[in-house]
């Protein structure tokens, strides 16, 4: 079990979806420059971090916002419409494509810890703990679906 010592900024990130990559980012972009967010990623532009090659796999265009590149705290994920705005995974409703709350976790230990908790309390596996380089350089996450469908990540 982890120590009780907490992230100093409890709540990492909240994801959403969008259906329309370049519309989302000028409405995202002129909208949260009065609050002091700004474009610090867009995978389709290299000077926000991204790539201009084309990717061989089927990629989801992502956005994120924040107040600087090491403080990302919105991310937009471009899925298509569809006529449910609910996916099925495994028989179960899970909440809206690209929607998850992410919580920084003050050690790798808490993220193991979370996982193994919110599985035994009635959570659904959506993604062990362990490092996902294509996130970020030592992104270190879990992630699980709450019983209601919800998508909640921990990340150190």
């Amino acid at each position: 079990m982890p120590s009780p010592t907490t992230h100093p900024r409890p709540l990492g990130h909240l994801s959403l979806p969008i259906t329309h990559h370049p519309t989302s980012r000028a409405f995202y972009t002129a909208a949260l420059a009065p609050l002091g967010l700004h474009l610090v990623y867009d995978s389709e532009d290299p000077a926000h971090g991204g790539t201009a090659a084309p990717d061989t796999k089927k990629r989801i265009r992502t956005l994120g916002y924040g107040p600087d590149p090491s403080n990302e705290i919105l991310n937009l994920f471009e899925y298509p419409p569809t006529p449910e705005s609910r996916d099925k995974k495994e028989g179960k409703v899970v909440g809206p494509a690209g929607f998850h709350v992410a919580f920084n976790a003050p050690t790798r230990d808490a993220v193991v810890a979370f996982h193994t908790m919110a599985l035994a309390a009635g959570g659904t596996d959506n993604g062990r703990p362990g490092l996902r380089e294509g996130y970020g350089r030592g992104y270190f996450a879990a992630f699980v679906v709450d019983p209601d469908g919800w998508r909640v990540e921990a990340v150190n």
